[in-house]
């Protein structure tokens, strides 16, 4: 009964090495032949990397650019490209650690719950700073969003 299930493994484990290598094989040669495919897309996902971070920067400086005196700006500088802006809780976590413990709220830090606490709490201890957080945005299908712009 053992030899038969040890067999059975040894069977299994040649199938598995040789469709493998028949697969590792066939990648390799299909590789081979789409040389210029593989590179290509390559070269066009680096240009589109690239050319997505130019219009964030270019939307952050306008949203920069678009403040008014209450720190209010224009979230949506060009067409299909938004501004997010959220409060990112800065601390040292040993030191919130110790916070916590001190507060006998926690044993180990939950960073997520400890920030929610600080966003919400009304004085903050001297570790914390409240920072704005300002990213920008592009919409997936920015063909539809330029439909009728500029007519």
């Amino acid at each position: 009964m053992s030899e038969e299930l040890v067999r059975a493994v040894v069977e299994a484990r040649e199938k598995a090495r040789h469709l493998k290598a028949l697969k590792d094989d066939s990648y390799t040669e299909w590789e081979n032949t789409n040389t210029f495919l593989i590179v290509g897309l390559r070269e066009a996902m680096e240009a589109q990397t690239r050319a997505e971070e130019a219009l964030r920067e270019a939307g952050l400086k306008e949203y920069e650019a678009s403040k008014d005196s209450e720190g209010n700006g224009n979230k949506q500088p060009f067409p299909g490209v938004g501004i997010r802006v959220r409060e990112r809780v800065v601390y040292d976590k040993g030191e919130a650690l110790l916070w916590a413990i001190d507060h006998k709220i926690a044993l180990l830090l939950d960073s997520r719950v400890f920030e929610h606490l600080m966003k919400a709490s009304p004085g903050l201890p001297d570790f914390v700073d409240i920072q704005e957080e300002v990213t920008a945005t592009i919409a997936t299908d920015l063909g539809k969003v330029l439909e009728g712009v500029g007519e």
